[in-house]
């Protein structure tokens, strides 16, 4: 039973004692980042709250007492790196990488790299105040209105968070997860196992890319989020969303536009470009949400946003 625990974090609230550990964490080795943070749990201090509960509380069952030193100091490296891309960006008013070569080279091929990336950017589902944003979006509208016993399949989970908390929300559904990263795969398995899902969420090595030789038509829904910035070619994307999807089937999925990260080769600068790509590949959109962090680089001529989209596969009827 987690214990109310105010006192170690002082002028809070009642919160619990994984939220107090962590903020403590927080202002006590990354300083730099508890204003972001803080400003995070401000928006609504309920589901932050409920979502460190749930996260950290599967990572500490994962990785035991380091849990918090882990995936805290990771999650300050990669905004820390976030940050300076933007800059780098700023000034050369393009993405550092074109290729996907280029971005193996620099973080995928390094195992120790790719880990500290994956469990940075696990965190920042609640503690980035604009992906807590898209946390909430993902929840009430989309994991909340799943058919029952859906059948989801994710293309490139990374941590696994996302598939993860849409199974604990919803027991009676099942989950096929496909990356091309060891560590992906890695640490998706060890979550879900300490999610107590591993019986309902299994993970393949292979490259998400590649599924238009899966069975078609075996979804009912599909999660794909901070992929598509990723490649050189997001069309490909969807086309292995529809691909997948059961006709009326639907999909969850997110993207970074005019923002930086060393791994980020595709430059969306619009939202429509987003609504449009799914268009073109038989998607109706139905739901968007465009969110931005609450503070960007002084002066900065690119606004750094986040995207996400509830789109569904066309039936006869919907042509």
């Amino acid at each position: 039973m987690i214990r109310p625990l105010a006192a170690r974090y002082p002028g809070a609230a009642a919160m619990t004692e994984i939220v107090a550990e962590l903020l403590a964490y927080v202002r006590a080795k990354h300083p730099r980042s508890l204003a972001g943070v803080e400003e995070a749990r401000r928006l609504d201090p309920a589901r932050f709250d409920g979502y460190a509960d749930l996260l950290v509380g599967w990572a500490m069952r994962a990785l035991g007492d380091r849990a918090i030193a882990r995936t805290v100091d990771a999650f300050a490296l990669f905004s820390s790196d976030v940050n300076m891309a933007q800059g780098r960006y700023e000034a050369s008013g393009s993405y550092e990488h074109k290729s996907y070569r280029g971005c193996y080279e620099a973080v995928y091929a390094d195992k120790a790299t790719m880990d500290d990336y994956l469990w940075g950017v696990y965190l920042t589902n609640f503690m980035w105040v604009h992906h807590l944003d898209i946390s909430a979006f993902f929840e009430t509208r989309f994991v909340a209105k799943l058919p029952a016993r859906a059948a989801l399949i994710e293309l490139a989970p990374g941590h696994g968070g996302w598939g993860l908390v849409a199974m604990h929300r919803r027991p009676d559904a099942r989950l096929d997860g496909f990356d091309i990263s060891p560590s992906s795969i890695e640490i998706s398995r060890a979550l879900a196992a300490a999610a107590g899902l591993a019986d309902r969420a299994r993970y393949e090595l292979r490259d998400a890319l590649d599924l238009t030789s899966h069975p078609a038509g075996v979804a009912d829904a599909c999660i794909c989020n901070f992929l598509v910035e990723h490649l050189e070619d997001p069309d490909r994307l969807f086309q292995v969303i529809e691909h997948v999807l059961a006709p009326g089937g639907k999909a969850f999925v997110s993207g970074a536009l005019t923002a930086a990260q060393v791994d980020h080769i595709y430059e969306f600068r619009r939202e429509s470009e987003l609504v449009l790509l799914a268009e073109r590949h038989g998607m109706r959109v139905l739901e968007t949400l465009s969110v931005q962090p609450q503070r960007t680089l002084p002066r900065a001529q690119f606004l750094p946003r986040s995207m996400s989209l509830i789109v569904q596969k066309r039936t006869r009827e919907h042509w």
